[in-house]
């Protein structure tokens, strides 16, 4: 196996469950993924290529394995002599690039440009989708978008390949930032955000949960920054099972309103509200591997709360800045809850977030 050990990883493979996120252990669904693990008596081994891991400063980590970066050729070998070297041993992706390098199941449900024709066929509404080879084809159909619109990597290659909305054609080519390769464009709409979660393996759903975006960051084209659990839609739940038939392990669908616009089929950010919920996924995918199925359908409670702590800080502070939030309402908004689940920030674990915070002053004073 390439590259040695820099923590004791153990060499039993029963329990050792190896994450990688292709951004070495940075990624807050890294995090949350090897504290889940634990909590349920795995030994979470994170994955690192080089850099400073905020997963490897957990202490719920058993240890750190060198590997080469994800989607370089000898990083799928690497994990597969690491796990031949284990029996018993699992591995969870963390990211669409770790996803797609290891040929994972699922690993096609990351490929936007062919989502909405799959989510289609399965009974489920999506946005019409455009669909582009390259960032210059794009640019040279700019005057024919129906502005506002998103544009999306149709797969995402790096943590930076994030949505992104544009106002306008003039905006277009300071939207695209570093984007390259296949892209694709859909209307951009203002309504409700929400996601079902949960694990599927031979095409039987095992556990659900399903959440409310409260806040967003970025505004219009971000991730959770705060979540609440809802009642099961179990009709939207047998469609999905549907899409997700080839899948095995953890998946979150993101949809506005009732319209599916991302699927991400591994772990994911906001991934401590499941496990305060009582559906810890992780777990229940690596126990549905060994072949140990649960009963019944694992369902999370609803009404359990979830905050991202930076994300919604700074989407609070910039609704206040803007008007669209009054001073008080955002004080209110800020106030801590009893009972919320938090994203990397642990009184009990502070590594993760204590390394969040040497790189973003290392950035500022750099």
């Amino acid at each position: 196996m390439s590259g040695t050990a820099v923590a004791a990883v153990p060499r039993g493979g029963k329990g050792v469950v190896l994450v990688s996120d292709g951004v070495d252990g940075r990624s807050r669904s890294a995090v949350a993924t090897v504290r889940a693990l634990a909590a349920a008596g795995y030994r979470p081994v994170v994955a690192v290529s080089g850099g400073r891991s905020a997963a490897a400063a957990s202490r719920s980590c058993a240890g750190v394995v060198h590997l080469p970066p994800a989607g370089s050729p000898g990083y799928r070998r690497a994990v597969e002599v690491y796990l031949a070297e284990r029996p018993g041993a699992h591995v969870l992706a963390a990211s669409d690039v770790v996803l797609v390098a290891l040929g994972r199941p699922g690993a096609d449900l990351v490929d936007k440009a062919a989502l909405s024709e799959r989510a289609a066929a399965a009974g489920l509404q999506v946005l019409p989708t455009r669909a582009f080879d390259d960032v210059d084809a794009l640019r040279n159909a700019a005057d024919t978008l129906a502005c506002p619109v998103v544009v999306k990597a149709a797969v995402k290659t790096s943590s930076t390949d994030v949505t992104r909305k544009v106002d306008s054609a003039r905006d277009l080519p300071a939207a695209l930032g570093s984007l390259s390769g296949p892209v694709v464009v859909q209307p951009f709409t203002g309504g409700e955000m929400r996601a079902v979660c949960g694990v599927i393996a031979d095409r039987r759903l095992l556990a659900a949960v399903h959440q409310d975006y409260i806040r967003t960051w970025p505004p219009d084209c971000g991730t959770a920054s705060a979540a609440v659990t809802t009642d099961p839609n179990l009709e939207l739940e047998a469609r999905l099972t549907e899409l997700l038939a080839r899948h095995q392990g953890v998946f979150q669908v993101q949809l506005i309103g009732n319209h599916v616009i991302d699927v991400n089929p591994r772990v994911y950010g906001s991934l401590p509200l499941a496990v305060a919920a009582g559906a810890n996924l992780p777990a229940i995918a690596c126990r549905a591997t060994d072949g140990n199925f649960p009963g019944r359908v694992i369902r999370a409670r609803p009404g359990v709360r979830y905050r991202w702590l930076e994300g919604d800080v700074r989407r609070i502070v910039h609704d206040v800045r803007m008007g669209a939030l009054s001073l008080p309402a955002g004080v209110r908004a800020l106030r801590p809850r009893r009972g919320t689940a938090h994203s990397i920030e642990s009184l009990k674990d502070p590594g993760p977030v204590l390394l969040r915070v040497i790189d973003v002053a290392g950035r500022r004073l750099s």
